[in-house]
């Protein structure tokens, strides 16, 4: 395990080191996606460590050895305690017809932990996981007449907007074995809001208007309910091989939310943090997460192959931001779509070199995209490559996987963003509270 600890904590130090080297130049974007800022954030799709080298969610896909955080109904299979930590970096490459900008995120992308009640009938999992992003910085510039009609020069200035925070969720939840190939599962999570707002607007030029800068804060909460289904089909077409089916559904979630928009001002000659919309009925507002259908289907060829096939819908046609109706007019329904293989050369009883200690994996998926803006649907297309490396005292795990791809368009002024990164997942999977039968 000490060479495991190395090699995750070089790794670690590189994702750090990465992300403080990113260009320091005004951008249209800083912190993570141009197209975050929309809204309560970009959805943040979590993949399970088995399948984010095919940038899959996995919910079809069972690994004895690593959980699976899209589909309750996993959770119920496994007999071992298996526990999960993902981190991820992703560097964006953002231009539209006039400048050009790069950004970075760094951040935990989930965690989980799981563990048998009995062992392969029934189990149980805590996990933390972002539901949607919102980590951007935009810069405007403008001008305008301060007295129309008059003989007065046009007042420049300039607006930046610097977002970050979205929607986690906190989520407790079980699965268990129905019939002999089928397992179902429940999920109750809590929902947290929280997204933080800098906003500066500074006038270079003028010396009649005095710069601004005010923080809003938006926060709330509420509960949300997921379910799943898995089910296994052996020896279909050929001894040896499985058809595994898997299918989420996770139910709209309404959260009541409050905003706060705070700046210093002057009172009786003291320098004061006032609430500005204290009372005003702009504060209290509206966010709808949208219902969402996941399914997938997997084709185990033999103990060495794998391939998946996904489809995730979500009606964000029916989602809701009551602070900003022109943005969730943007809103439009999303489907994102995926293939992906995977190669275990390490199951085999003959070893063949070093290479065959990885498992290898490769995929591609599309996105339709949740924003429809100016008649244009922001579209992402990724690839992907994953390789994984098991302990050799144990079935604990590290994943790495990479991705690379374009969302957007730079058709009618809007961004397009070239996108790569790579995500390090550390799994741990143990025998626990077993009785040892030899001392």
């Amino acid at each position: 395990m000490k060479f495991y600890s190395i090699l995750f904590f070089s790794i670690f130090i590189s994702f750090l080191l990465a992300g403080s080297a990113q260009s320091q130049d005004n951008s249209l974007s800083k912190t993570g996606s141009f197209y975050s800022g929309f809204g309560f954030g970009a959805p943040a799709d979590v993949n399970s460590a088995y399948t984010m080298g095919m940038g899959l969610s996995g919910v079809s896909n069972f690994s004895n050895f690593s959980p699976n955080i899209s589909n309750p109904a996993h959770w119920g299979v496994s007999g071992h305690t298996l526990g999960n930590v993902a981190l991820g970096f992703t560097n964006f490459e953002a231009s539209d017809r006039n400048a050009s900008a790069e950004s970075s995120m760094f951040g935990i992308e989930n965690i989980q932990l799981t563990a048998p009640i009995i062992r392969n009938r029934l189990g149980v999992s805590f996990a933390f996981t972002p539901v949607s992003r919102s980590d951007y910085r935009r810069f405007t510039e403008g001008s305008f007449e301060p007295l129309p009609g008059l003989d007065f020069d046009n007042v420049s200035y300039g607006t930046s907007i610097t977002g970050n925070g979205g929607i986690n969720r906190l989520e407790l939840g079980a699965g268990g074995r129905i019939f002999r190939f089928l397992y179902a599962g429940y999920a109750f999570s809590v929902n947290l809001l929280s997204i933080e707002q800098e906003v500066s607007v500074f006038f270079p030029s003028d010396d009649i208007f005095s710069n601004q800068n005010y923080d809003k804060k938006m926060e709330g909460y509420e509960f949300g309910h997921r379910f799943g289904l898995f089910s296994t089909f052996p020896g279909v077409f050929r001894d040896g091989d499985q058809l595994a089916f898997g299918g989420t559904l996770n139910l709209p979630v309404t959260i009541d939310a409050e905003q706060s928009v705070e700046s210093f001002k002057i009172i009786n000659g003291r320098r004061s943090l006032v609430d500005i919309n204290e009372d005003s009925p702009g504060r209290f507002g509206t966010l709808k997460m949208p219902l969402e259908f996941n399914a997938g289907l997997t084709y185990n060829l033999n103990r060495y192959s794998n391939f998946t096939a996904e489809l995730l819908m979500q009606k964000w046609g029916d989602a809701e931001y009551s602070y900003d109706t022109e943005q969730q007019a943007y809103y439009k329904d999303r489907m994102k779509a995926g293939f992906g293989a995977q190669f275990h050369p390490y199951r085999s009883d003959q070893q063949r070199g070093f290479f065959s200690n990885f498992k290898y994996s490769i995929g591609t998926s599309f996105d339709t995209g949740h924003l429809a803006i100016e008649n244009e649907d922001i579209e992402t297309l990724l690839l992907h490559a994953g390789i994984g490396l098991f302990s050799p005292r144990s079935r604990s795990s590290i994943d790495l996987s990479f991705h690379y791809g374009i969302r957007g368009t730079e058709s009618g002024n809007l961004v397009k963003e070239d996108i790569w990164g790579f995500k390090l997942s550390l799994n741990l999977a143990e025998f626990m509270f077993v009785r040892s039968r030899f001392q």
